[in-house]
């Protein structure tokens, strides 16, 4: 009897610890995969022969129709691979390790993508072979594939439900989520404690340490420079974090104030904040780039919005 139950107090933590750590994953939403992983669901998902995975796993890629869909599909399943945008650098830098004595690494690369035509406004060619030809650049030209995981960008959809679920748990106003949600125009601090919320759940920002600059640059997906962008919107932080002693206004300030050259323009509006926060444009993977593009568009007195999580919406919505 006490065999039992002794198996049984064991069962029991190690549920608990399961549905804890369940439970902490999902609040945080950071996902974290290597090549390996996602080449194993893919060969899944295509319906690949398993014998195939075996050749993947030695990285081995040989150029047909199932493993340019395969490749696809790791690009797709890792965040570095979009079929309108074509390889998302950020992102698949990541899963590469340069020589430290290679020095024309990045210039060949971007030959590379150069020569096949990959990086055209109008790509050419199917998906697949596009996709495998980009990661054939990397592959060959870039460095050597990076075996432990990588975080994952968040996707539109993923993002946009993460602001959502904020929305409704600070009641957010202005934004009629939930059923208590609060009347009237949100303030400077509801919209930084929203942005902070937003961050926080994203795993892309905590009180303690601050933004996690790696996660960001493969997030925003908008900045060729990564030194620069490190050095930049790191140092900006530093200086708001000794001026600001309360965590939303830090936020806040640090999304309006701490990104260039194509990030959070300055000039933005708390009134064009809050309307974009009306109309749904919900997901940092298309807030950031999306701010510095409204600086055209606020001359004008509209603000264009975003697809949220993948819908095409063509219409505007007039400033107030």
């Amino acid at each position: 009897m006490a065999s039992i139950r002794v198996r049984y107090v064991g069962l029991v933590w190690m549920l608990t610890t399961t549905v804890i750590t369940a439970s902490q994953r999902y609040h945080d939403c950071v996902q974290k995969k290597n090549v390996a992983q996602a080449q194993e669901e893919c060969v899944r998902y295509l319906s690949i022969p398993c014998a195939r995975l075996a050749v993947y796993n030695d990285y081995i890629y040989p150029n047909d129709t199932a493993t340019q869909c395969m490749v696809r599909c790791m690009g797709i399943n890792l965040g570095w691979w979009d079929d309108t945008d074509g390889v998302q650098e950020p992102a698949i830098r990541h899963y590469f390790h340069p020589d430290p004595d290679d020095e024309q690494y990045d210039r060949r690369t971007y030959h590379c993508l150069k020569s096949q035509r990959l990086d055209y406004p109008t790509p050419h060619g199917d998906a697949c072979e596009r996709a495998y030809e980009s990661f054939r650049c990397y592959y060959e030209q870039y460095g050597n594939i990076v075996v432990t995981p990588q975080f994952v960008p968040l996707s539109p959809l993923q993002l946009s439900d993460v602001m959502g679920q904020c929305a409704k748990i600070l009641q957010t106003p202005g934004t009629g989520l939930g059923a208590c949600g609060k009347a009237g125009k949100p303030s400077e601090r509801d919209i930084g404690c929203l942005a902070r919320c937003f961050l926080m759940r994203s795993g892309l920002y905590t009180d303690q340490h601050g933004p996690n600059l790696d996660r960001l640059y493969v997030q925003c997906n908008n900045y060729a420079n990564e030194t620069k962008f490190r050095e930049t919107t790191g140092a900006c932080y530093r200086q708001l974090k000794l001026e600001c002693k309360d965590n939303c206004v830090l936020v806040g300030r640090f999304l309006r104030e701490c990104f260039y050259e194509g990030g959070v323009n300055i000039n933005i509006t708390l009134d064009q904040l809050a309307a974009i926060l009306r109309v749904g444009v919900t997901v940092l993977g298309t807030l950031i780039p999306a701010l510095s593009g409204i600086a055209g568009s606020v001359a004008s007195g509209v603000i264009p919005v975003v697809p949220d999580a993948g819908s095409v919406v063509s219409e505007v919505v007039s400033l107030t």
